[in-house]
């Protein structure tokens, strides 16, 4: 079992998760799209995957219909993990655009609580995945010692 801290606090970033493939796109829904509510987030909770793709890092697929803009790329093999697996983090407000949660568009939108650091992004409105996904350049991976407390998500959301 892994978990994942910030780079420069040292704080723990998640709850103890273990490596799995990344889900197929296809096999992953938008709320909007889901035939279950509340719809399921993208990886399972205890799990993560690296994203092998980095231009993934600010949001995954556009809505439909709609086509991404540019954008900066992100970090090469970002860590994709379900939204209750995070915790020691604190939401950047002016980031957290969306219409029934935040779209993760605009960059990084969670920061280390301890000491500030951008690592991750959350995306869970009704047209993106429901994921977060943490900067691989400011966030580690380190052997889970012992047993672990659940997480507590992400606070205000």
């Amino acid at each position: 079992m892994t978990i994942f801290r910030c780079v420069h606090c040292k704080t723990e970033l998640t709850t103890a998760v273990r490596e799995v493939p990344i889900p197929p796109e296809s096999g992953t829904w938008a709320p909007y799209e889901a035939p279950v509510d509340p719809c399921p987030p993208r990886m399972a909770p205890g799990t993560y995957a690296h994203d092998p793709e980095p231009s993934r890092f600010s949001w995954g697929p556009p809505p439909k219909g709609l086509r991404r803009a540019g954008g900066r790329p992100g970090p090469a093999r970002a860590v994709v993990l379900s939204p209750g697996d995070i915790r020691g983090v604190e939401p950047i407000a002016a980031r957290r655009i969306g219409c029934c949660g935040p779209m993760g568009i605009d960059g990084p939108n969670l920061a280390c609580a301890e000491c500030g650091a951008e690592v991750a992004v959350e995306a869970a409105d009704c047209c993106t995945w429901q994921e977060i996904v943490l900067d691989s350049r400011f966030a580690e991976a380190v052997e889970a010692q012992g047993p672990q407390v659940s997480g507590r998500g992400v606070p205000g959301s």
